[in-house]
């Protein structure tokens, strides 16, 4: 998987995720109080630049198997989930980029009282980088790590009270797995902690106001890049009518180095998520960020600003396209150095039957660089089924 955020985001929009779950209604097969749902992915794809350079790309077939199961338990007003899921992916010209990611996603959703609700998500991940896609050195297969996450959200209020609260709390023990004295300086684990209080100024608006706090510890003992982050932010959240709905949150963040090798951080940040639907089959969806990204190479940090504009249209009960563009520009500290990334993904997606879709898309990513050989010029094609039960 990609390790920058804006890549992560990019690459989740371009394999067609902004389609809604492929529009098929998965089965379900209930044993007890115990609801099983298994869904499998073929997917196909065609990528012209493996590996993100700007000459000499190499391009390849690629078949990746995607199954996952389902364990979901609804008692009352609260409900709990079990996820395991495996993606193994196939080159058919570069067989050392072969690849097998697996997760374990435990989910606990509480309504503990009308006041209080708390939510609880665990993760263990076996996932990789594919090689180009970032800014580390690299072996001569994809890097592998394992990822350990623990997140619990506290919320306080009644749904209709003038004012909430919410508490957050997470961990994440990043470490990887192979190529050690690559990568090892990048083993880190990262302690969130934030509050966030919400006041009702309409009956369907919020006023926010939000403070973030993260330790970024690197398990290396020579390592310069630990630091703290903290974010402050202020905003509104919406869900005026049938056809609006939206965060929008701005504000403050810093980045502080525990050495003075490295030059603290600091500037605007925002957060924008909004949604809107002329009609009930139809919706435009923008998201617009800023913030820092961990270093992966040389650089101190990454100001990175990504803004996606896409459009999901059903043109009637089985067919559905969907259109996205997207901008990210990286600016990096500590080295001379910034990138433009656009992104053009296309993607239309057909309902067979209730347990069979398949999807098509197409995507184009111009990356420019004031490093020459960072810029490079990709597409990807890919054509999935979705098989449910």
């Amino acid at each position: 998987m990609k390790s920058h955020k804006g890549q992560f985001l990019l690459v989740a929009l371009s394999a067609g995720w902004a389609l809604p779950s492929y529009a098929i209604e998965p089965m379900s097969v209930t044993s007890g109080p115990i609801a099983v749902v298994p869904q499998m992915s073929i997917q196909l794809k065609h990528d012209d630049n493996l590996f993100t350079t700007k000459d000499d790309a190499e391009s390849s077939m690629i078949s990746v198997l995607n199954p996952s199961v389902e364990f979901v338990v609804d008692r009352q007003n609260d409900a709990y989930r079990l996820t395991y899921a495996i993606e193994d992916g196939t080159y058919d010209s570069n067989r050392n980029e072969d690849y097998t990611d697996h997760s374990l996603t435990a989910e606990a959703i509480l309504e503990l009282t009308s006041k209080h609700r708390l939510n609880l998500t665990s993760q263990y991940l076996k996932e990789h980088e594919d090689r180009g896609s970032n800014n580390s050195a690299t072996g001569d297969k994809p890097s592998e790590y394992t990822d350990k996450k623990i997140e619990v959200v506290y919320r306080y209020g009644a749904a209709d009270a003038i004012g909430n609260v919410e508490l957050t709390g997470s961990y994440l023990d990043h470490t990887f797995d192979n190529f050690k004295s690559i990568n090892e300086s990048r083993d880190r684990e990262n302690v969130r902690f934030g509050s966030t209080f919400y006041y009702r100024v309409a009956p369907k608006t919020s006023g926010l106001f939000e403070m973030r706090y993260e330790n970024i510890d690197y398990n290396l003992s020579t390592s310069t890049l630990d630091n703290v982050e903290t974010k402050y932010l202020v905003g509104v959240e919406w869900d005026a009518t049938a056809k609006t709905s939206g965060t929008a949150k701005m504000g403050y963040m810093e980045k502080s180095y525990d050495s003075s090798v490295r030059k603290d951080q600091d500037g605007l940040s925002w957060e924008i998520s909004a949604r809107w639907s002329p009609l009930t089959y139809s919706v435009f969806d923008l998201s617009a960020t800023q913030e820092f990204e961990e270093a992966s190479g040389n650089e101190d940090a990454i100001d990175s600003q990504v803004l996606s504009l896409s459009w999901t249209h059903a043109w009637n009960d089985r067919l559905s396209t969907n259109v996205m563009l997207s901008r990210m520009d990286e600016e990096y500290s500590g080295i001379s150095r910034t990138d433009e990334t656009d992104t053009f993904m296309l993607a239309a997606n057909y309902e067979l039957q209730r347990w069979l879709a398949v999807n098509v898309s197409f995507t184009h990513t111009d990356k420019a660089s004031d490093i020459n050989s960072e810029a490079y010029d990709r597409q990807q094609a890919n054509l999935s089924f979705v098989v449910s039960f």
